[in-house]
């Protein structure tokens, strides 16, 4: 029988023996004692071996919530089946008179079902507690099929005894029945957990639910706002990647600098992140320009919004006092998700304000959170309300086993301190996206500058249920149109135009944050977005011969200010963002920002083959090294790959990496790297497409194009070819164009793909010669908008195909040079190559014609010129 030592009683009667002094000292005054409203035990059900102990937690509140010190006495409605003692200390049978040993009744005889009621004056509270004979193992019973998100999972389980007088491990009891409620729990809460809605009563302990901030408010006092879409903050760090289209992390004012331009401040100490630091670079003498960009050194962790300050403390220069700055956060999985279904209304305390610490009228509690939620969507009430509200919630305390974001994990229970073997669960898997305008089905749009376009995903489960999951929204030129998702039961998101130029948008369900554990689900279709106008950009002209580098402003289509570089660069690729251009080389990786032209180096060597949508990753092949890099560019730490590629490709949410080598396809993602896959034959190149459901990869002996279901990386088709090389996907989703000798391959893809893993839509091959003889493809890419392929090749010139009338175009270099490395603007009018006779020739797609010859100068050690063999267009 269980036994408890005098201190470990004496303990337990401490707050009694308080509480009896405080109300009986006092020396001839009196005071009232505090009116005890409402009790709350915990926990509220207790399940007991027969012997066993546990401890019931009361606390008295007043009327308005709050703890007070009150007077508490127990008893039970079975004292031969369990006991408590004053202090709370229940026995499942009968405590002696020391409360130190614990007595049961073995067998059916201590089995039965306990009310414990806890009273202070007239004021009541029960807990029920559940006796039993000993636990000995637990089973989860096994599911059937998958659970919806936000449906109720039918997890039951088995519990038995094996010492019970006649049970054995040969022949064990079931005491199912006889245990009380069972809870169950999984390994991945993101993807089951046990959940619940926000609390409907206002507590003046917790200060919840109330309102704090945040939003648009037009309105008048006395009139209210609704919230809904009670959301999770997730605790992450500063983003160390800068992006134009957000303008953060930037730095904005503040603090006493005292440098000159090139020398850098310190910034530490951001509000709300643990130790985050980064640098900023001086402009001028004591000043930082508003919009400068921070170089993060370290990201940190725990905020669960963007900082807005920092400290400022020495770097090259003299700086202190306090930045103010703009700040994006690392995306993170938040521990759990937000309330399904509830709402809540918010009183006006004036026109166009909200009082801090307004309480909130909750009208409908919802369900699916597992940790409280701290956002709210702002709506109309009777006022006119906008935006975002910061809340401080509690959840209702009775949860259900939820299942949250589709994916797979284990799920499992204990009762009485034994724990059940994990049992596979399915939260039902995205099957379906199709993202379209918000009042249409609509997938293709035209923005002004600064204007904004709805979308919405039409998202389907296996079980054929509409739900919301954590889509990870993207673009593939956020430097032209960005897009954010937004909340909401229809899948929102948001495209804001920028610059000229067009943008690819997709939605993907992709793990860790959705389809956990399972495969992706990418869109069915892609939509396109355009914004018009001329592009402001600028060309990077580079030889693998010279230590320098040429930037072009497409405004003056001049040579600018020389750069140089550290080491000899064997490529060059700019970001998608815009903001850096990258140069690889076997000394190390050298980073040039577009905004201020300063050169740094980090310590990665290899071939630039890709970059990610995000502008996160980069994938570099070292024949040195006989590797493949997987390179984060922001912690400056890589994962090795074995063997070498030059054609490389990210899927469009940045999650899943793949490349070719040989006879095989590498496959990665941020969490796994890598996996290989056989191909049927000698792989050439491969291109993702532009939704991300397939993979167009070319190959010889034999001849032809393999395209595969990205999502499992099963072969869908193979389409009969030529000799195909270079292959790379239309942006508008539409299929891919492969270069083969004398023609270029258009293999067609319907813009709508089927639902599900695999892909099996199928696609068709037209091989349209270009009229100009057998050519040597160099570098394959397309007009923004789709409406062009162009190839630079060993002939004297440029070579393009109309793909919407299959018309070939060929557009001769001046001084009959021939086309090395090259790009197109953003906005598709201009094509800059470089060229063997040392120039860098603009082509005008308008006029299908060489309109230009920039001299760039690029010098070898020597003196010698060199030719631009390594351009690169800004986005």
């Amino acid at each position: 029988m269980p036994r408890f030592s005098g201190i470990s009683v004496l303990g337990s009667f401490l707050p009694v023996i308080l509480i009896l002094f405080l109300f009986g000292c006092g020396g001839g005054g009196s005071t009232k004692p505090p009116v005890v409203a409402s009790i709350v035990l915990s926990p509220s059900t207790i399940s007991l071996n027969e012997g066993g102990v546990a401890t019931l937690s009361a606390t008295a509140l007043n009327s308005s919530g709050g703890t007070i010190v009150a007077d508490i006495t127990f008893t039970s409605s079975n004292t031969s089946i369990a006991t408590i003692s004053s202090g709370g200390l229940i026995c499942g049978g009968v405590w002696d008179a020391s409360i130190i040993n614990c007595a049961p009744t073995i067998g059916q005889g201590g089995v039965g079902q306990v009310t414990i009621t806890a009273t202070s004056g007239t004021t009541t509270a029960t807990a029920t507690v559940y006796v039993h004979e000993q636990v000995d193992r637990v089973v989860v019973n096994p599911l059937n099929g998958c659970v919806s998100m936000g449906q109720t999972i039918p997890a039951s389980a088995s519990v038995y005894s094996t010492s019970a007088p006649g049970c054995s491990p040969s022949a064990p009891c079931d005491i199912t029945n006889t245990v009380g409620p069972i809870s169950f729990s999984a390994n991945n809460l993101t993807v089951a957990a046990e959940s619940s809605g926000i609390n409907p009563m206002f507590s003046s302990s917790t200060n919840t639910p109330t309102y704090v901030s945040g939003g648009t408010i037009t309105g008048t006092k006395g009139q209210t706002c609704n919230l809904s879409n009670f959301g999770v903050a997730g605790s992450s760090g500063i983003d160390p990647t800068f992006s134009p289209a957000t303008n953060s992390p930037t730095y904005t004012s503040g603090g006493t600098i005292t440098g000159a331009a090139g020398q850098t401040c310190n910034l530490s100490n951001f509000n709300g992140v643990t130790g985050a630091t980064a640098t900023v670079t001086l402009t001028a003498q004591n000043a930082i320009a508003s919009g400068a960009h921070l170089t993060i050194t370290a990201e940190g962790s725990g905020a669960s919004s963007p900082p807005t300050t920092a400290t400022l403390s020495n770097g090259t220069a003299t700086c202190s006092g306090t930045a103010n700055v703009i700040t994006a956060l690392i995306s993170t999985i938040s521990p759990g998700q937000g309330v399904v279904g509830a709402t809540a209304t918010v009183a006006l305390t004036g026109s166009n304000t909200i009082a801090t610490g307004t309480q909130l009228t909750v009208t409908a509690s919802g369900f699916g959170a597992t940790t409280p939620p701290t956002t709210a969507m702002l709506s109309n009430g009777s006022a006119t309300c906008s935006g975002t509200a910061n809340v401080q919630t509690s959840l209702v305390g009775s949860g259900v086993f939820t299942a949250q974001n589709p994916g797979t994990t284990t799920i499992f229970t204990s009762v009485s301190g034994v724990n059940s073997v994990g049992t596979p669960y399915v939260t039902c898997p995205v099957i379906s996206i199709v993202p379209h305008d918000a009042g249409s089905s609509n997938i293709s749009f035209t923005l002004t500058g600064g204007g904004t376009q709805p979308l919405i995903a039409d998202v389907l489960d296996s079980n054929d249920q509409h739900i919301t999951p954590n889509l990870t929204w993207a673009s593939s030129a956020p430097v032209a149109v960005t897009v954010a998702a937004g909340t909401g039961s229809n899948n929102p998101a948001s495209l804001t135009g920028k610059a000229p130029g067009t943008a690819t948008i997709t939605a993907t369900c992709s793990s860790p944050n959705c389809n956990v554990g399972l495969p992706p689900q990418f869109s069915q279709n892609a939509i396109t977005a355009t914004v018009p106008g001329t592009t402001a950009a600028n060309i990077y002209a580079a030889s693998t011969s010279s230590t320098t580098l040429i930037p072009i402003s497409t405004s003056t289509n001049t040579a600018g200010t020389a750069i140089t570089l550290p080491f000899l660069p064997n490529s060059i690729m700019a970001d998608p963002a815009g903001a850096n251009i990258y140069l690889g080389s076997s000394s190390g990786l050298m980073v040039v920002n577009t905004s201020t032209n300063a050169v740094t180096s980090q310590a990665v060597t290899g071939t630039i083959v890709a970059i990610s949508p995000d502008s996160t990753y980069m994938l570099l092949s070292d024949s040195a090294a006989n590797a493949v890099h997987y390179y984060n560019l922001s912690s400056q730490t890589f994962t090795n790959g074995g063997g070498q590629t030059s054609s490389a490709g990210y899927t469009p949410d940045t999650k899943s990496t793949e490349w070719v080598s040989g006879s095989q396809l590498a496959t990665g993602t941020q969490v796994q790297f890598f996996t290989f896959v056989p191909l049927p034959n000698t792989a050439s190149a491969l291109g993702i497409g532009a939704q991300g459901g397939l993979t167009y990869i070319t190959g010889t002996n034999p001849n032809q194009i393999d395209v595969f279901s990205t999502c499992n990386y099963t072969q869908a088709q193979t389409l009969t070819a030529n000799s195909p090389t270079l292959v790379q996907a239309i942006p508008n989703g539409t299929g891919a164009v492969a270069a083969d000798s004398p023609a270029l391959d258009i293999v067609s893809t319907p813009g709508t793909v089927n639902q599900g893993c695999p892909i099996t839509t199928s696609s068709t091959v037209t091989a349209v010669d270009l009229g100009a003889g057998p050519f040597s493809a160099k570098q394959l890419f397309f007009s923004p908008d789709s409406s062009y392929a162009w190839v630079i090749s060993d002939l004297l010139e440029l070579l393009g195909l109309n793909l919407q009338n299959s018309t070939p175009v060929a557009i001769k270099y001046a001084n009959g040079a021939t086309g090395l490395s090259g790009g197109i603007t953003l906005d598709g009018s201009q094509i800059y190559v470089g060229g063997s006779d040392g120039l860098v020739h603009r082509i005008s797609v308008a006029s299908a014609a060489d309109v230009q010859e920039i001299a760039v100068g690029l010098t070898d050690a020597n003196g010698n010129l060199q030719v631009p063999n390594l351009v690169a267009v800004q986005p």
